[in-house]
Formats: structure tokens, C-alpha cells, sequence
């Protein structure tokens, strides 16, 4: 009798193990459970040498999706729209709440028993400790960058009052920030609930929005967080000073896993919900978020990298000075030396008429090939001198006004890369003219013999004209000689 009661104890107790919530980052146990997905067979090998070829069967990841941060647009998906469960990247909205509601200077969080409690003994901690006075911006760092549960849940209690008031807020940011109804929140740290889903759309929604934050994307792109030492609420001490270390293999550049562009973003892990991680990454100015939703422990960050380079392949950046040095304008100056290498041919560079404001184009490849070829229809040139020599190097000719149809406009000097020296003999130009007449204190032009004897040599020609006129018409004008015929004849 006394080893059938055992025996059913021993089955009581595994059936409440089995039924205890799986909190994000669950222990090692639960992970040699976990079967990582895998590619299907007959799947195209993938070629890192030609990221551009990424197909579906080529992500581990039952649910990808990669986007760009500036403008949403999306560049790959694979079962995107997909009901799954984020684990701890939950905690991307749950800091994108507080940083928006906290005041992270003057907020200090003391942390309840409740908000320890809803955390079981083996799952991811800072640790706190009941009364332990935190500052907001501490916890958010400790929450991201060590999952911490216990703290995450300080966030949503002081801020909200209660985990479920925090979740209904959570739940009115989604769907504020643009989410589909495939988004319903139920805690803020990512515990397993059959209530609480997402997809990999949303999530990307959700991480571009906290990505705009400086204050997030600083918190995400650390590995560790050096924690000031707390007190608790009577003054005595709760912890010393700390440095926090994360496990995101994609930021520590010892790990094999490492890639050089990713800035961010949270991993996460429960036994349903896979190996997840959503990603961030900027090379020269383009940057990509990324998700990934049921995956394995490394082959999520094979797949990140994998959704990165597809997208850095199919996006380019490019700023309007490149797009000029491409085609630049040629002009011809007039009045050059006989002896110039060029014969008045002169290239002009380009130089921002304000270097602090930088315009940079981020398109697809396709969009950038036709702004190359239709430049001078998105610019316009306001020619500010005449071509005409001399010409020192650095000499601004004219101004190029850049139009863009997302980033407004921007002014660039059109200048000289060469100098060109006038001809000896040339004439004096129009500017030449009135810069003398300017410097001349005289009110009276000076006198020179170029100035008079074209005029002079043009009036004697002219009244040498109007003498052989009046001469071939009085010579007209003259009646004829008549002889005398009477006397001819009675001679």
C-alpha cells in the first residue's frame, strides 16, 4: 500500500512539474527537450557567396521576417503572418512602454514579492530582492540584457499597477503601433500562456518602433551592464555593485556567432515557443530588423545572418554626391590659354554647401539604378559665373539642387577641379570690365586709343561714303552737253 501511495505522489508531483509555466530563457533541462527545426529535404544548399539567392527552405525558423528599419518595407518573409509565441522578445515592448512612461532620471522601482514570485527558482533572475529600491533606467537595462524576469515585472507593476493592467497595455501599444489582431499580450516578460502570441510581423513592428528610441537601441546593443549597488526600503543594503552579463552570441565578438553589423536586439526561449530572436543590424547607413520565431539555440543567429546579408545585398545607400561623382558635369570655358592640356574642357566637382547636413538615399537596388540614370531630372543647376577665363581651382561655377521625394532638398557648390589661365590677348570680359569701372575713382572714362580710333577710322569711313554719294548723284543730276547746231550749220 505504502509503494502505490508513493508511486501516485511521485506522479502528482511530475504532473505539476509538467504544468508549471516555461518562462522566457528556460533552464538547460527543458532545453535537451527542445528539437530544433530543421531545413526540408531536397532544400537548395545555401551560398554564402551569393546572399542575394536566400530562399524560404534555405531559414531554419518556422517564422522570419526582415525589413527595413527606415522605412518598414518588407524584403523577406517565410510564414510571417504565422500565430507563434515570442518568448522573451516580449520584453522589447514591454522597455518600449516604460522608456516612454518613465521618468528614467527620477523613477525608483521597489520591487515587490509579487514581482519575485511570479518568477520560479529556476528560470532567468537578475536577481532582486523584495523592497529593493531600482532605479527605472537599471531595470530596463537588467531586464534586456540579462532577461531578467523579476524584472521585468517591477517594470509593469510600477507602472501599471498590476501584471494584467500592464498587459492591456501593452495590447492597446500594438495595436496603436499598427500590430494585427495576431498580437495578444497577457505578461510582460514573456511567460508561456496560450494567450500570449504574436507573429513575426508584428514583432518586426514592434522592435522597428523601440528601435527609434536612442535610449533603446543604446540598452539593446550592450552585453553587459555594470548595476549600481541598491538599497532596500529601511536603508539597509540589498545588493553591491554588479556587471550583468547577456548571452547574445551575435554581439560578443568571441563567439563564433558573431556579426559585425548587428546591433541588437532580445533572444528569447521557452519550450513551445523555440529558440527566438529578433535583430538589428546597420552596415553604411542601411539598417534591418529582423525576426525569427521557433528556432534553434545557434541556428537562430545562422539564419539572422543569413536574413542580413539577403538584405544588405538587395539595399543600397547612397548619398547625392556619389550619385553626381558617377556622371559629373563637364563645361566648356571660353578664353583659355593656347597652351591649356585641356582646351577649356573643365570637370566640376561637388561639395555640400552645408557639410552638417548630409542627405543619404536608402532604396532597393532597382530604385538607385533609376536615379542614376535620371540625375538631372531630380537636380537643377543655378549658374553663378561665366565660363570664361581665368579659372582658379576650388572657384564655385554654380549651385546643384538635389531633390529627393523622402528627404527634401539639398544644396551642393558645383566647383572647379582645375585651374585654367586666360589668353594674353584676349578681351577684357564683362565682369573684368565692371570690376575696373568699379576701381576707377575717376568719374570720366580714361582716355585710350582702343577706345578712339575704331570709332574714328568707322566715322572717316563714313563720311568718305556719304562724299562718293553726293558725287555720283550730282554727276546723275548734270543735264547733257548740247552743241551748237546753228552756227554747225550756216558755217
Amino acid at each position: 500500500m505504502s509503494h502505490r501511495l508513493l508511486a501516485l505522489l511521485l506522479s502528482l508531483a511530475l504532473a505539476l512539474a509538467s504544468c508549471l509555466p516555461a518562462l522566457a530563457e528556460e533552464p538547460a533541462e527543458e532545453a535537451r527537450r527542445f528539437v530544433a527545426p530543421d531545413l526540408p529535404e531536397g532544400a537548395i544548399p545555401y551560398d554564402s557567396s551569393h546572399p542575394e539567392l536566400l530562399d524560404a527552405d534555405m531559414i531554419y525558423a518556422r517564422s522570419a521576417i526582415l525589413i527595413q528599419a527606415d522605412t518598414g518595407e518588407v524584403l523577406f518573409e517565410k510564414n510571417a503572418d504565422e500565430l507563434m509565441y515570442p518568448a522573451s522578445t516580449t520584453k522589447i515592448m514591454t522597455a518600449y512602454i516604460a522608456l516612454q512612461m518613465a521618468d528614467l532620471d527620477n523613477d525608483i522601482v521597489t520591487v515587490s514579492q509579487n514581482a519575485i514570485d511570479l518568477v520560479p527558482a529556476t528560470y532567468t533572475k537578475v536577481p532582486l530582492s523584495a523592497g529593493e529600491q531600482v532605479n527605472m533606467l537599471d531595470l530596463i537595462n537588467a531586464m534586456m540584457v540579462v532577461s531578467g524576469n523579476d524584472a521585468a515585472n517591477a517594470i509593469a507593476e510600477y507602472i501599471s499597477g498590476s501584471i494584467d493592467s500592464f498587459a492591456s497595455l501593452m495590447n492597446q501599444t500594438a495595436q496603436m503601433l499598427g500590430c494585427s489582431e495576431g498580437t495578444h499580450f497577457t505578461n510582460p516578460s514573456g511567460v508561456q500562456d496560450t494567450s500570449h502570441y504574436t507573429t513575426a510581423r508584428d514583432m518586426a513592428i514592434i522592435a522597428r518602433a523601440a528601435m527609434q528610441d536612442s535610449r533603446f537601441r543604446e540598452i539593446v546593443s550592450n552585453t553587459t551592464y555594470d548595476m549600481p549597488a541598491t538599497e532596500k526600503e529601511d536603508g539597509s543594503a540589498a545588493h553591491p555593485r554588479r556587471t550583468l552579463v547577456g548571452k547574445t552570441s551575435i554581439l560578443n565578438p568571441e563567439s563564433d556567432y558573431y556579426y559585425r553589423y548587428a546591433i541588437g536586439i532580445k533572444t528569447g526561449y521557452t519550450y513551445d515557443a523555440g529558440y527566438c530572436f529578433v535583430g538589428a543590424a546597420n552596415n553604411g547607413g542601411i539598417e534591418l530588423i529582423s525576426v525569427v520565431l521557433y528556432d534553434g539555440d545557434t541556428r537562430r543567429y545562422i539564419d539572422t545572418k543569413r536574413l542580413f546579408e539577403y538584405g544588405f545585398s538587395q539595399i543600397e545607400s547612397i548619398s547625392p554626391e556619389s550619385l553626381y561623382a558617377e556622371d559629373p558635369r563637364v563645361i566648356d570655358v571660353a578664353g583659355f590659354a593656347l597652351d591649356d592640356p585641356g582646351h577649356g574642357e573643365l570637370t566640376l566637382g561637388i561639395r555640400a554647401v552645408d557639410p552638417s547636413k548630409s542627405m543619404t538615399i536608402i532604396a532597393n537596388t532597382a530604385t538607385i539604378d533609376i536615379l542614376r540614370k535620371n540625375f538631372n531630372q531630380i537636380s537643377s543647376i543655378e549658374w553663378t559665373r561665366e565660363f570664361r577665363a581665368p579659372v582658379n581651382v576650388g572657384d564655385v561655377m554654380g549651385i546643384l539642387t538635389f531633390y529627393s521625394e523622402n528627404n527634401g532638398t539639398a544644396d551642393y557648390e558645383l566647383v572647379a577641379t582645375r585651374s585654367i589661365a586666360a589668353r594674353e590677348d584676349a578681351p577684357p570680359t564683362l565682369e573684368q570690365i565692371e570690376a575696373y569701372t568699379a576701381a576707377d575713382e575717376n568719374p570720366w572714362p580714361r582716355f585710350s586709343w582702343d577706345y578712339l580710333v575704331p570709332p574714328g577710322l568707322a566715322l572717316l569711313a563714313l563720311l568718305w561714303l556719304i562724299r562718293f554719294i553726293r558725287r555720283h548723284r550730282r554727276k546723275r543730276a548734270k543735264p547733257p552737253k548740247v552743241e551748237n547746231l546753228k552756227r554747225k550749220y550756216l558755217r
